[in-house]
């Protein structure tokens, strides 16, 4: 799998708040587009939902929990390989490509 996301499994306080250092990492030597999608879009915010990752780089993700109650979620990144003039992320994902996902584990504990 040429992406990573770190860590893999996500916990955070139901009560709300940020968790700690996330990381969209490259290990690959083409460009590729990522889009982020939420089982649960009322509890959870994440920043940025498309983006780009160069070829051995890593792009940070900012994952936020609103209050409420406790439980399991989960997060799909989806990626797709790009040129490196693409300048519009959510186009390879308005086009149905999608070479690959990765499935992370939201935990909100009481």
């Amino acid at each position: 799998m040429t992406l990573s996301f770190e860590p893999q499994h996500v916990s955070v306080p139901a009560t709300g708040g940020t968790a700690a250092t996330n990381t969209i990492k490259n290990d690959g030597v083409a460009r590729m587009a990522f889009k982020i999608k939420s089982s649960n879009n009322a509890c959870y915010r994440v920043k940025p939902v498309y983006g780009f990752v160069d070829a051995n780089a890593s792009v940070p993700v900012e994952i936020v929990r609103q209050p409420g109650p406790p439980g399991e979620d989960k997060m799909v990144v989806q990626f797709a390989e790009v040129p490196p003039e693409e300048t519009n992320a959510k186009a390879p994902f308005q086009a149905g490509a999608c070479q690959g996902e990765i499935i992370i584990s939201l935990v909100a504990t009481a």
